[in-house]
């Protein structure tokens, strides 16, 4: 079963918004806005999945591309782990957005 990190507030009663989210994707050229994305299952098939407030970062680890789609569902913004490289990305992301990174077990990473 895959990990998922998340960029959200302390203060429950302040959550971001999907406004919030849209216009930081706005100004941070590393991420692209989508409406719909497709992963390739270990079996072949694909899956699709479409929504409001997706990005895409794609950046490069050690001579390998990797790309990281971020979601947004009720006041949180998440993404499935890879790497430290995604961590320090999201804690960019949560910095600007004044939140915090936590992982699925609630553990907060600073």
């Amino acid at each position: 079963m895959a990990y998922n990190l998340h960029i959200q507030r302390k203060d429950e009663d302040h959550p971001i918004t999907l406004e919030e989210w849209m216009n930081y994707i706005k100004q941070d050229n590393e991420l692209e806005p989508t409406d719909h994305i497709e992963i390739t299952l270990p079996n072949g098939m694909t899956m699709g999945i479409s929504g409001e407030g997706m990005a895409v970062w794609k950046t490069t680890v050690e001579d390998e591309e990797m790309q990281v789609t971020f979601t947004f569902m009720e006041g949180e913004i998440s993404a499935g782990h890879s790497n430290e490289d995604q961590i320090e990305k999201m804690k960019k992301i949560a910095s600007k957005l004044k939140a915090i990174v936590v992982g699925d077990e609630g553990e907060e990473y600073k």
